[in-house]
């Protein structure tokens, strides 16, 4: 009877051995785990710290809309400039433009649009596009000078500028309706978005 009680009881203890020791490895390995996935977020964190940051911040709180963003060439040629500047009263040389249109060779710009994603007649997309400041400029009137349209239903209107970037915006047409009473979904966005506008 004893050498039974014996038996049970080394069985016993082998039993809680095993749990207490096989728990130990088990949160051993979980804890590792967690310390592992503690690392990995802080490492991405500190990753992304190192990247270029976006040129561009703005808010879309508020509206429907869907967000895009390309990049294209400069995109302008030096007989487009002469012929907003004439529009816009301003006197230039063709050679004048063509000295601007070449600071900007090899440039991209980067284009955001903007598109309402509600029911709307006419055009539904804001247009914001960037290019790099290669000329320069340090302030809007000389910004303005070389690239203003004075036309209504322009697509690229100087609106901003810091030392790095100048900032065009797009138009959203003439304001017409075609009576259908939806919203003309660019201007729905664009009183939402451009308020928020803000180069980096």
């Amino acid at each position: 009877m004893e050498q039974k009680n014996n038996v049970w009881i080394i069985a016993l203890t082998i039993i809680v051995t095993t749990v207490v020791v096989g728990g130990g490895v088990y949160l051993w390995q979980q804890n590792k785990v967690v310390q592992k996935v503690v690392i990995e977020v802080a490492t991405d964190t500190a990753a992304n710290k190192g990247e270029p940051k976006e040129p561009l911040t703005y808010s879309t709180s508020g509206v429907s809309v869907s967000v895009s963003k390309e990049t294209a060439p400069f995109g302008f040629t030096a007989d487009q400039l002469v012929s907003r500047a004439e529009e816009c009263g301003n006197e230039q040389t063709v050679s004048y433009f063509n000295s601007i249109v070449s600071k900007f060779s090899g440039a991209t710009r980067s284009v955001y649009n903007f598109k309402y994603t509600g029911a709307s007649q006419g055009s539904d997309t804001f247009v914001v596009t960037l290019l790099p400041n290669k000329t320069g400029y340090s302030s809007l009137d000389e910004f303005k000078k070389d690239f203003d349209q004075c036309y209504a239903g322009g697509d690229a209107y100087p609106k901003m500028l810091n030392d790095d970037w100048i900032l065009f915006v797009n138009s959203c047409g003439t304001g017409f309706s075609d009576g259908s009473g939806n919203p003309i979904g660019c201007q729905e966005v664009r009183d939402v978005i451009e308020p928020t506008l803000k180069l980096n």
